[in-house]
């Protein structure tokens, strides 16, 4: 199996350990990852001004070099981390393949590409995973079963229902993928709200203030660990735990930090996520 990958920039900058652990994984699967030798930021958030085509050229520029290496590769899916590109990657794609006329006007302001013929499928890595629950589980060396759970989804691969990796008001994909693996899944019905996102550029305080709330909520629920898939919910949260005077005893971790972890790739997560999950499997074990 191949498939093209989208890194975005937060990735590469802020989340490295995302990507390490999300590409090893992969590979121990036999799944080629083909990241696209050129590529533009998506643009962030989705413009939701109808007349507003110019806020997708990037993302267009992108599915275009999907498009070009799709030829190459033979795969017409495009893997994304980040559930913000996938977002907003996905939702350009709908745009302009349902309306012709948008990608007509969009067209006109490439320099030297080809037209956008559509067919590039948009996925993020929740759903390759959960495609791959057998494969996983044979490759599990150290078990789930010390992690209580509270699976956090964030906003954007949830929302708009058009273009969710699953339902938007009860999601259950990661739940199942964990589940599966032997982990613990605490009933958590903070699952889908917003951390605050870019809100804390502006209003650093009330982002901790909900941050708060919902690391409380999943601690007081059972949960000893957070697992999330995008990385500005992850900052937020590790904000939050470090600025708050009295943290509940709960941490964060992407969810492939834990799948690797539990395959025995720990050197692909961060060391603070190893030395985190290292704690959580001895004190259960004592």
């Amino acid at each position: 199996m191949r498939i093209l990958y989208y890194p975005g920039c937060t990735i590469k900058r802020n989340a490295i350990e995302y990507e390490k652990s999300s590409l090893t994984i992969l590979k121990e699967l036999g799944i080629e990852v083909i990241e696209l030798d050129k590529w533009y930021c998506c643009g962030t958030v989705f413009s939701l001004a109808t007349d507003d085509l110019m806020k997708h050229l990037g993302a267009v520029r992108t599915l275009i070099k999907a498009q070009e290496q799709s030829r190459e590769s033979n795969t017409n899916t495009l893997l994304t981390l980040c559930p913000m590109c996938f977002n907003v990657l996905k939702r350009v794609n709908n745009v302009i393949t349902s309306e012709p006329d948008k990608l007509e006007t969009i067209s006109k302001f490439m320099d030297e590409e080809e037209q956008y013929k559509g067919g590039i499928e948009i996925v993020h890595i929740v759903e390759i995973l959960k495609e791959h629950i057998p494969e996983i589980k044979k490759r599990i060396v150290k078990t789930l079963k010390p992690f209580r759970i509270a699976t956090y989804y964030g906003c954007t691969a949830l929302r708009p229902k058009e273009i969710a990796i699953d339902n938007p008001e009860d999601p259950r994909i990661m739940d199942q993928l964990l589940e599966m693996l032997g982990a613990e899944i605490i009933d958590y019905p903070f699952k889908s709200e917003c951390c605050g996102s870019y809100a804390v550029l502006v209003d650093r305080d009330a982002v901790i203030t909900k941050c708060r709330d919902l690391l409380i909520e999943a601690y007081d629920r059972g949960a000893n660990l957070m697992i999330t898939i995008c990385p500005l919910c992850h900052y937020n949260l590790k904000l939050t735990l470090r600025s708050i005077r009295r943290p509940p005893n709960i941490d964060v971790v992407y969810v492939t930090e834990l799948l690797a972890y539990s395959m025995g790739f720990e050197d692909v997560i961060s060391s603070d996520s190893k030395s985190l999950l290292d704690k959580i499997v001895t004190t259960k074990n004592t």
